[in-house]
């Protein structure tokens, strides 16, 4: 499945950037982010809780840098589990950064493969999810830097 966005904030992209960056911070922003921590310069790991129909999960991952080009570019690949319901999750990652005339374009892409019982509710109902997500995360960073 195929996820791709952007979204604009009134704010240039280096402070856009720094933010992202900040992992207390950004944190906050992410819908179902229960925790996150750095394990070196490339590697974080955290857990997000999500409901996908009637379905909770908890997924349990990593994400790894594989580009970081500062303030314009970063791409990641993520994967994580929730042994509870048996499902699976990998995605790949790649954020681009544009300057505007109203501020910065945070332009996204996701390549997602999902496993298990969660895969089952299919494409339509994991994307109507995933875009929920998004929509809240980029409302969420509005509030925060354009304040």
């Amino acid at each position: 499945m195929q996820l791709t966005d952007s979204f604009t904030i009134r704010a240039s992209p280096e402070k856009v950037w720094a933010f992202l960056l900040d992992l207390e911070e950004m944190g906050r922003c992410v819908p179902g982010l229960a925790s996150v921590e750095k394990v070196d310069e490339k590697t974080y790991r955290g857990t997000l809780k999500v409901k996908v129909g009637p379905v909770a999960a908890a997924f349990g991952g990593k994400a790894t840098l594989t580009e970081f080009d500062p303030p314009r570019r970063m791409a990641a690949v993520l994967e994580g589990d929730d042994q509870l319901i048996a499902s699976m999750v990998k995605a790949s990652f790649t954020s681009t950064l544009t300057a505007v005339e109203v501020g910065t374009e945070v332009a996204y892409q996701m390549e997602v493969s999902l496993r298990g019982r969660l895969a089952q509710f299919g494409t339509t109902v994991v994307s109507a999810t995933a875009k929920k997500m998004t929509a809240a995360f980029a409302q969420n960073v509005r509030t925060k830097l354009e304040s």
